[in-house]
């Protein structure tokens, strides 16, 4: 049984093959749009938009300008990686996040504030972003602030025990700070066993076959419509043929 006396460290574990496929990602879409970006104006060349001399000019204000963003571009990523988080880790005192340039940021259990929100009634709580996963967030030095697991892949790695680095955090709070008031969406959003804090598979499983039968109910409901409506439906339509 894990307690205040015997809470262990955890620390961040690379995934290799989620790291290289989150690395290969952001190539397969920035590379096309830089390519795109600098071949524009061959384009409307070629296509006989724009005259000689009309690409010409455009080109020599166009490519400077260019070459400036994408020099801008790397400075910034190359400061940027001064500051990226390269390792992680959970104890007694919190989550420690190593940082590239030596330095170390700790968000400790003691500095947990209760919330401050009328409308939030719970210290940790998770919260679904417009764009983005589920975040984990507490109340910190006086305002709301979300808890991130994860290191700079593009600087470090992905890790592989995410959820174990969360879910042992939570423990913390719940050891560490028992004044504090966790949200019961924590543990079912996070798939987190309440009475042991390890993933809970049989219950992940359950709720990913459910999400995928209502989606395929949506998707019958949507043709069923279609076919009554208009009488054929164009998405369903393309399979078929």
């Amino acid at each position: 049984m894990v307690t205040k006396d015997n809470f262990p460290e955890i620390h961040s574990t690379p995934n290799w093959f989620q790291t290289w496929l989150i690395r290969g990602t952001f190539i397969i879409l920035l590379g096309p749009l830089v390519l795109l970006l600098y071949a524009a104006p061959i384009a409307f060349y070629v296509d006989g938009t724009v005259s000689g001399e009309g690409i010409i000019a455009f080109s020599v204000f166009y490519y400077p300008f260019m070459v400036l963003m994408c020099v801008l571009a790397f400075r910034y990523f190359k400061r940027s990686r001064k500051d990226a988080v390269i390792h992680v880790r959970v104890n007694k005192e919190g989550i420690v996040y190593e940082k590239a340039n030596g330095s170390v940021e700790v968000l400790r259990y003691k500095d947990l504030d209760a919330s401050y929100d009328r409308v939030i009634v719970f210290d940790v709580y998770a919260k679904i972003p417009r764009n983005g996963p589920t975040e984990l967030r507490v109340f910190y030095d006086g305002q709301e602030r979300s808890v991130r697991f994860h290191n700079d892949a593009a600087y470090s790695y992905h890790p592989g025990n995410l959820r174990e680095l969360r879910s042992h955090f939570i423990r913390g709070i719940t050891l560490f700070r028992p004044d504090l008031r966790v949200g019961s969406q924590v543990y079912s959003n996070f798939f987190i066993n309440p009475e042991t804090f390890e993933f809970d598979k049989k219950y992940y499983w359950k709720t990913m076959i459910l999400v995928g039968l209502f989606m395929i109910l949506i998707f019958l409901a949507i043709e069923w419509y279609m076919q009554h409506r208009f009488g054929g439906s164009p998405i369903f339509d393309l399979f078929k043929n």
